[in-house]
């Protein structure tokens, strides 16, 4: 039993989560929520954890999702350790990418012009009617899973989530901010073109827009 995925591109090489220096508290997670980039997180955030268990973990996320069962291990352990587990996502946080990205411990953000989107699993069912219907079930049961995943990440109802949940469900930022999948905003700032006092005083704006929630 597993759940259907998009394929991995012909030749396309694996993208494990890394870090640039093992003293660091940030985690990367790129590419596809295969089992080469879900274990070394896991591993990592559990590691980091245990050096201190009160220091913010910063995961960095650029993925179009992938396995469902690793996503939800990713979540499994930011909600099993005592460290808070900030969230950010960089360019674009699919599935159940975004799923992680809404479930981080401590502050949630991402990049302005960042995509997130949310739909339920794409199940691959096989085999003689018993083994089906037992699929459907458990498709069923996963998919309710995910609801209420994102129902205790957002504040949403399960109504509504149910609702959107059905088809890709695309958010820009400010829409994720709306609807209270992230904390804030990361924003861009053009300091490139501004020179003398302007670009001074353009460094020292906020650089984030928070939920007013």
């Amino acid at each position: 039993m597993k759940k259907k995925h998009q394929p991995e591109q012909e030749g396309a090489p694996k993208a494990p989560a890394v870090t640039p220096l093992a003293t660091t508290r940030d985690i990367f997670v790129f590419g596809r929520l295969e089992n080469e980039v879900a274990l070394p997180t896991i591993k990592r955030i559990l590691k980091l954890n245990e050096r201190d268990p009160k220091k913010p973990i910063n995961l960095y996320i650029n993925s179009s999702g992938g396995n469902g069962y690793n996503a939800d291990g990713i979540i499994a352990v930011m909600h099993a350790i005592s460290a808070p587990v900030n969230t950010i996502c960089l360019g674009h946080a699919l599935s159940g990418a975004c799923e992680i990205l809404a479930s981080g411990t401590g502050v949630r953000s991402a990049y302005e012009f960042a995509t997130l989107m949310f739909h339920q699993t794409l199940w691959e069912a096989e085999g003689d009617i018993t083994n089906l219907e037992i699929q459907a079930v458990q498709g069923r049961r996963f998919r309710e899973a995910q609801i209420e995943l994102l129902h205790r990440s957002s504040g949403q109802s399960k109504e509504r989530i149910r609702k959107d949940i059905e088809r890709d469900f695309y958010l820009s930022t400010s829409e994720a901010l709306e609807y209270g999948l992230i904390d804030e905003i990361i924003t861009h700032t053009a300091t490139r073109h501004l020179t003398g006092a302007s670009a001074a005083r353009n460094g020292k704006k906020k650089q984030v827009t928070k939920s007013s929630k």
